[in-house]
């Protein structure tokens, strides 16, 4: 009768990052949800909406980050974690309400550092990563230069505001003259044409890091088999 000792497995750390990296992940994409709903609370102010509502389109690029995080923890694709990482640090600095983003930004990129990869892919995987990088870059360069200035005159009542766009230059109403009771101008206005901008760049990014891992994870079932 023979007896055969299974090697100790050294993959429970490994699993254990994967597991911390995917929270992180979901974290962060928490996190793009609060962001959204502070963006809601602070546009209560009169103003015609925008061509693509603020609250779901600034959260879009956040989400998009923590999405690439988890597909790369799940895939074990540290360059893929670690760019989501890198992609957290720029997002913090967009406005004082992205600063926490700092915190999970750092974990991912200690966190990629330690998840497996084949030594002969690490160029493939950079090259990966930077791309997904750059077009999450790019969606939020496109989304918020693409951008226009529009003068407006809000009537009716306040509660149920009616919103006329005005040529910008001409006389501006007098708030309360008639049945208007608020006008302005707003810049930087977000626009469909940098939404749909936005749209195509993230859902390339993330078409871009799932599909590369496909081969990955076939391979990882075969193996396991």
């Amino acid at each position: 009768m023979s007896i055969t000792i299974a090697p100790r497995s050294s993959g429970l750390p490994l699993d254990r990052r994967v597991r911390l990296a995917v929270w992180v992940g979901v974290l962060v994409l928490a996190l793009s949800v609060a962001v959204g709903l502070f963006i809601q609370v602070q546009s209560r102010d009169p103003s015609p909406p925008e061509g693509i509502p603020r609250a779901i389109a600034i959260p879009a690029l956040y989400a998009t980050m923590g999405l690439l995080a988890v597909i790369g923890a799940l895939q074990r694709r540290p360059a893929i974690v670690v760019a989501a990482g890198l992609l957290c640090f720029v997002g913090a600095i967009l406005s004082i309400a992205t600063i926490e983003f700092v915190v999970p930004g750092i974990v991912l990129i200690g966190l990629g550092s330690g998840i497996g990869e084949r030594p002969g892919r690490r160029l493939r995987e950079a090259a990966v990563a930077a791309v997904a990088t750059v077009l999450v870059v790019s969606a939020g360069v496109a989304l918020l230069s693409m951008t226009e200035g529009r003068c407006w005159e809000a009537a009716g009542s306040p509660a149920d505001p009616i919103y006329t766009v005005i040529p910008c230059g001409g006389e501006t109403a007098i708030p309360g003259e008639g049945s208007t009771f608020a006008s302005g101008f707003d810049s930087g206005d977000l626009t469909v044409r940098g939404g749909i901008s936005e749209a195509v760049l993230l859902a390339s990014a993330l078409g871009l890091a799932t599909l590369t891992g496909r081969g990955r994870d076939a391979k990882r079932v075969a193996a396991a088999g």
